[in-house]
């Protein structure tokens, strides 16, 4: 089993997704240091999602010892206002999720800078800087999963 390097900062990335919830610690240059999952309790509402999440990135922060965590970028399911950081509608799977929160919820748990985007965007745009799209202009991403989703990306940027 390869060992995780040693980085001196990182950030957080969430992936709140229907039935899963990853997280993982990632440098600047994309690389991946620690990664942990776990189920999305969908059905116990949007406090126990929320502390999944942040039990999540608690773990991987007590591993990453000597590593400075300097915010966190969430991925999630649901319609996102990024701007707000409000999930403004989501599917039935994730109950309670539509009206939270997530920015100013995940930065209270965690003490730490929070972003906030839909996490197909989210996904199009790792593919678009560090994946299978990088040097790219355009790219369309399309998700199926738990939902089924898309997202279209110009010059680095989601259009909404």
């Amino acid at each position: 089993m390869r060992k995780p390097p040693v980085v001196d900062e990182a950030v957080a990335a969430l992936d709140i997704g229907g039935t899963k919830t990853a997280a993982a610690l990632v440098t600047r240059q994309g690389e991946v240091v620690h990664r942990a999952t776990a189920p999305t309790p969908g059905r116990a509402g949007a406090t126990a999602i929320l502390d999944t999440a942040a039990d999540l990135v608690d773990r991987l922060r007590a591993r990453a010892t000597g590593t400075r965590v300097r915010a966190v970028g969430v991925g999630s399911a649901g319609v996102i206002d990024h701007r707000t950081g409000l999930v403004l509608s989501a599917t039935d799977a994730l109950a309670g999720w539509a009206g939270t929160d997530l920015r100013r919820r995940l930065r209270e748990l965690l003490d730490l800078p929070v972003a906030v985007i839909n996490d197909v965007h989210a996904h199009a745009l790792g593919e678009t800087r560090h994946g299978v799209a990088a040097g790219h202009q355009t790219t369309l991403f399309l998700a199926v999963g738990t939902g089924i989703g898309a997202s279209f990306v110009v010059d680095g940027t989601v259009l909404a």
